[in-house]
């Protein structure tokens, strides 16, 4: 991956600011999407990946601190806080949350690209280094969390378990598009075939959205699916 193929999101509620910021890297060849809130950011984490997010303290619907923080904690993203507060205090919070890096308003814009870049680099780097290693994933069957290589848990709906379940337990094997529909309670036609395929789609999505990780399920044509990596089940 070039620079060019880096993805950033900017969560600043100052438009002006955001604005700025967003022009001068989308000229830099960066892909940039910029929001002004912390409802913004969780709507385009739904619809999109990102490698680093640039996240300001004063939101208006939830402090900078706790969108880092809870940003850490589901996802991999690289998390650089950029803020007006500069005392020591205010630093050692923003690095105790999760951040990456924490740069004080204001900041050079060209000192701000080079930060991006670094973040998004060591990102790139940690996946490459887990790719190398010997891939586990987890299903706790207790919580219904999918727990991912990197310790990313992500919470289940009851079909999304059930689904993931079968696929574990049949060990690297493809499970039946019948038995699979069976198990979850589908009926057996060809409207419901399709939202099985609907599943494993938003399924796959939601959980590379939420750890960075492609989910190895692999569809069958018209045979069924398989978890085609490591998988145990947990209590």
């Amino acid at each position: 991956m070039n620079e060019s193929e880096y993805k950033v999101l900017i969560i600043e509620d100052d438009i002006d600011l955001r604005e700025s910021i967003t022009l001068y890297i989308e000229d830099e060849g960066f892909a940039v999407t910029g929001v002004g809130s912390a409802k913004e950011c969780h709507a385009s984490l739904e619809q999109d990946t990102f490698d680093v997010a640039v996240i300001d303290i004063g939101l208006p619907d939830q402090s900078g601190y706790v969108l880092a923080e809870e940003l850490r904690r589901k996802t991999d993203l690289g998390i650089i806080i950029l803020t007006a507060l500069g005392g020591i205090e205010y630093r050692v919070q923003g690095y105790a949350v999760g951040a990456d890096l924490y740069l004080v308003k204001p900041v050079n814009i060209k000192e701000l690209l080079a930060a991006i870049t670094s973040v998004a680099k060591r990102r790139l780097e940690r996946s490459q280094q887990t790719t190398e290693l010997e891939i586990v994933w987890r299903l706790n069957r207790s919580s219904w969390h999918l727990i991912a290589p990197t310790g990313i848990e992500v919470i289940l709906t009851g079909r999304e378990f059930d689904f993931l379940h079968q696929l574990a337990l049949a060990e690297g094997m493809s499970v039946a598009r019948k038995r699979l529909m069976n198990s979850l309670h589908y009926p057996d036609n060809d409207c419901v075939g399709r939202a099985l395929t609907e599943l494993s789609r938003r399924l796959k999505k939601k959980i590379k959205q939420q750890t960075g990780l492609e989910c190895p399920i692999q569809t069958h044509h018209s045979v069924g699916y398989r978890f085609s990596g490591s998988i145990s089940i947990i209590e």
